[in-house]
């Protein structure tokens, strides 16, 4: 089966909530949210999003302001630049994109958080106090 894919040009501007089944290039502006059941978003190196973001695979070379879930993949490319948290089941940043937030795999619970305490094991227990904390 073979997906559609929509494509809104740099000269689109959109306020509002938008929602698609399917692929879509997203090269305009828009502010609101985006809402993707499926497929892949792109947005593009001349876009800029003021929005919270849901959907399953998002690729950004252009510019993102708000938060963004990604259920299957997000990748940063190019010189993409995204300011908000993120939460996605894969996360790649390729160099040269800039990320200011915080972010959480959907593949793990938040409270499963590895124990550090115990990293040292020739130091003695006074180096390790000794350590700055984190």
């Amino acid at each position: 089966m073979k997906t559609e894919k929509t494509i809104l040009t740099a000269e689109t501007e959109f306020k509002g909530t938008l929602g698609f089944h399917g692929d879509l290039d997203l090269n305009g502006k828009l502010e609101g949210s985006i809402e993707a059941d499926n497929g892949l978003l792109t947005i593009g190196e001349s876009a800029m999003v003021k929005a919270e973001v849901h959907g399953q695979d998002i690729v950004i070379y252009g510019k993102v302001q708000g938060n963004i879930i990604a259920s299957g993949r997000l990748e940063l490319r190019g010189k993409a630049q995204v300011y908000g948290d993120v939460r996605a089941g894969k996360f790649l940043i390729e160099e040269g994109a800039l990320f200011v937030g915080r972010s959480e795999n959907l593949a793990t619970r938040s409270d499963e958080k590895p124990d550090f305490s115990q990293m040292f094991s020739k130091l003695g227990a006074d180096a390790a106090k000794a350590a700055p904390k984190a």
